[in-house]
């Protein structure tokens, strides 16, 4: 049985970590979106990074429920390289205003690698009603206290 000389096995261990250094990585370990203020017509939009390399920036995404495709809501730099996961947020304060009852809204977050590659990272979802429409709902439940 023939061995691999240590020299060898040294400097193919070490191309091997530079390789994997080198890679684009971008770990999201939470993609979230939350109404903070039912009050406010926003949407808030959070995602944590527990690694990055290589990453140029994110783009969020968003749509409607009835809608067929994704529009892109915001492109988001990447923050500096920290001891702690990098903590993104972005406040969606233009959503769409629609007169009927409550709607999902969709976000889909994607990282963009500074090679030009693009990756998925996932979806959030949430349910939306415009204040427009909740203070009509509370006149009309008022009128009949």
């Amino acid at each position: 049985m023939k061995t691999i000389p240590k020299i060898t096995a040294v400097l193919l261990i070490s191309f091997i970590a530079l390789v994997l250094m080198a890679a684009n990585v971008a770990m999201v370990s939470q993609f979230r979106a939350e109404i903070p203020d039912p009050a406010k017509n926003e949407i808030n939009i959070q995602w944590t990074v527990q690694q990055e390399s290589g990453v140029m920036h994110y783009e969020l995404m968003r749509k409607m429920v009835r809608d067929s495709d994704f529009v892109l809501l915001a492109t988001v730099d990447v923050l500096p390289p920290s001891s702690q996961p990098n903590q993104y947020q972005y406040l969606d304060r233009n959503v769409f205003r629609n007169a009927g009852n409550t709607e999902p809204v969709i976000y889909e977050l994607n990282v963009v690698f500074t090679n030009g590659e693009r990756r998925f990272i996932g979806q959030a979802e949430v349910n939306y009603t415009s204040t427009a429409v909740r203070r009509t709902w509370g006149s009309i439940k008022a009128m009949f206290q």
